[in-house]
């Protein structure tokens, strides 16, 4: 149910605007309400109406790069988080937002580069760790995909996916016993996990 609140709020934003075309915080808080009023196309085109009035504003671009990644606009995420990055080079969400772009356009090798941006951060980071070892799985790298997700277990024992994907890697490199360990250990957290159930029988058989 959407906040009584949001059509009043918007009207105001957009009144300020009305007055002040180059006001860029009203245009910024006008597109940040489009959203919440769920009308995405008018707050992406509100929020681009502040980028060229103010190309620095980071807040904007961060929350641009964001939508178009919900958009599946991918091409368009990476060229607001690079803005960001020219900003602030070091910035690790920006990086994160580009890696999650490059990895559903398929270009799995940026896409690492990229989280591995993120990491230089924050080593420990749980979930960058896991995203690479799919990254890695995807390319049939499984040494480098059982490194990322021992991470994640190590940081995170509950987490049933990652014991899942090590199972994979593990299989794939021949290594029974610890693959159906992992498998097992996903079941175990996931009663319900019939991808992992279906990798014991075929281990078992």
């Amino acid at each position: 149910m959407q906040d009584e609140s949001i059509p009043q709020t918007l009207e105001a934003y957009r009144k300020a605007v009305e007055v002040d075309p180059e006001n860029v915080q009203a245009r910024y808080r006008l597109a940040l309400q489009y959203l919440r009023a769920r009308r995405a196309k008018e707050a992406i085109a509100e929020m681009q109406r502040v980028i060229l009035l103010d190309p620095k504003h980071l807040e904007a671009l961060f929350q641009l790069s964001l939508w178009y990644y919900r958009r599946c606009m991918f091409h368009a995420a990476i060229e607001a988080a690079q803005k960001i990055l020219t900003l602030d080079p070091a910035n690790p969400w920006a990086y994160f937002r580009m890696a999650k772009s490059y990895f559903h356009l398929g270009k799995l090798d940026l896409a690492i580069q990229s989280f591995r941006k993120v990491l230089e951060a924050d080593p420990e980071h749980v979930i960058v760790h896991y995203h690479l070892g799919i990254a890695y799985e995807r390319k049939r790298q499984w040494h480098d995909a059982i490194r990322e997700f021992s991470q994640v277990v190590s940081e995170n024992p509950e987490d049933a996916s990652s014991h899942f994907h090590l199972g994979l890697a593990y299989k794939r490199l021949g290594m029974r016993d610890l693959a159906i360990g992992e498998f097992m250990a996903a079941l175990n957290l996931d009663g319900e996990d019939s991808a992992s159930l279906e990798q014991l029988h075929t281990l078992q058989d």
